[in-house]
């Protein structure tokens, strides 16, 4: 028999192993990179539909942004699914217009105005700010107080199990 042939394109193959790793519970930020990075050399089209959900009800997008991005708030889950795309893949954005859904036509903005404007560079300060994260380039200010913590001698009031020892008793005859 010939192997039956389907039109399952790479993005969803992709969308799949990702659920189903989440669902699995072992999908973490190493493993998830790993995938992104096997996929970005089949030229995976990013843009893809989502179709598929978890068990808890969150789409690829809103996986992926949790995963990579644990402490962000997520407000546009697709936004941040492409910047952590963009960062392990490599791929730039492509700044073609979606289609519009429900019947309605895609317009282009004539110009900006200043409201436009204000978000757009709210977006890209978000964008720096989270390619910082994912790279490990963190402002120093928040690792001086992981290393003052360090640098702390331990608690005397704490538990040690060295306190107050006694050896064990031995058997009497």
């Amino acid at each position: 028999m010939a192997p039956k042939a389907t039109d399952i394109s790479s993005f969803q193959i992709f969308e799949s192993v990702v659920i189903r790793l989440y669902d699995g519970g072992v999908l973490s930020p190493a493993v998830l990179e790993r995938v992104v990075g096997a996929f970005a050399q089949a030229n995976v089209d990013w843009h893809g539909p989502v179709q598929g959900r978890s068990v808890d009800d969150r789409s690829l997008h809103e996986i992926v942004a949790l995963t990579m991005l644990p402490g962000q708030p997520l407000r546009s889950a697709s936004a941040s699914f492409m910047s952590v795309i963009e960062h392990i893949a490599g791929v730039a954005s492509q700044a073609e217009p979606k289609p519009a859904r429900r019947g309605r036509t895609a317009v282009a903005p004539a110009d900006k105005t200043e409201a436009e404007a204000e978000a757009e560079a709210e977006t890209e300060t978000e964008s720096q700010e989270l390619l910082a994260q994912l790279s490990g380039n963190e402002p120093p200010g928040k690792r001086r107080r992981a290393n003052q913590q360090q640098d702390r001698p331990a608690s005397p009031h704490g538990y040690s199990p060295f306190v107050n020892a006694r050896p064990p008793r031995s058997k009497k005859p």
